[in-house]
């Protein structure tokens, strides 16, 4: 791995005035009618707006009472480089939980009502997967699957443990994980790295470590899911359905 520069310094100041609300549009297609600076609207007439009141000055602040442009804020870069994220550079992590509550369900219950099963192959056969199927999230993971065992043996290990739906929070937070709406995956959790192994705060100074083949990585986001390796606080076995940040006029190109 290559340590990250004043470049990549300078590129994650720049990539806080990123942002457009047109990306939700490109990326969730026929789900979302509309969006703009002030509102979007799902198919259903539901309307969220695009930016809320509570005050966005710290980090703290930013990943705790995240609105739809803060989930915008720092720019995806998908595919590229091997270069370790900036500090607090995060893209995607920086959520707005009533979004995603109102794609692919308000609580446990209408969550588990969207829930199908998915065949997942294995080194030793295949697994059944619980995933969302709004927008058609459980096609594309078992699509993802499909790609995924064609690689060689020694990439292939890496997608071995895989887990999906858990309603659960995130850990040491009160917000709602997105393994809870069905639409991420953790692989080789026993062999993989979390940034809280090393650190507990939001703004400690930590060191990137990943084990994670891009070979994976670059399938997951083919297909519209975005790689926790891919920020500050690397999560390596992580894997969640986020278009939005991978709409094609919207991602960070591969360098």
């Amino acid at each position: 791995m290559r340590f990250f520069t004043i470049l990549g310094i300078t590129a994650l100041f720049a990539s806080l005035s990123w942002g457009n609300p047109q990306c939700y549009r490109e990326g969730y297609g026929s789900l979302i009618t509309s969006a703009d600076e002030t509102s979007l609207v799902l198919k259903d007439g539901t309307m969220l707006p695009y930016r809320t009141d509570t005050l966005k000055t710290s980090w703290e602040d930013k990943i705790n009472h995240a609105d739809l442009a803060t989930q915008l804020v720092q720019r995806y870069d998908a595919g590229g480089s091997e270069t370790p994220p900036p500090y607090l550079f995060d893209p995607g992590r920086l959520r707005y939980q009533p979004f995603f509550q109102a794609l692919y369900g308000k609580d446990k219950k209408a969550i588990e009502k969207n829930l199908v099963t998915i065949t997942w192959p294995t080194l030793r056969g295949s697994i059944k997967l619980p995933v969302n199927r709004v927008g058609g999230v459980d096609k594309k993971l078992y699509a993802i699957g499909q790609e995924i065992s064609k690689l060689p043996k020694n990439d292939r290990i890496w997608a071995e443990g895989a887990t999906t739906y858990a309603y659960r929070v995130i850990k040491d937070t009160d917000r709602l994980s997105m393994h809870s709406f069905g639409i991420a995956i953790d692989l080789a959790p026993s062999t993989t790295q979390y940034w809280k192994d090393e650190a507990s705060s939001e703004t400690a100074k930590i060191g990137y470590k990943n084990t994670m083949p891009l070979s994976i990585v670059r399938i997951f986001e083919k297909h519209g899911f975005i790689w926790g390796g891919r920020w500050y606080h690397y999560d390596t076995m992580h894997f969640e359905y986020r278009p939005e940040l991978l709409a094609p006029s919207c991602v960070e190109k591969a360098k």
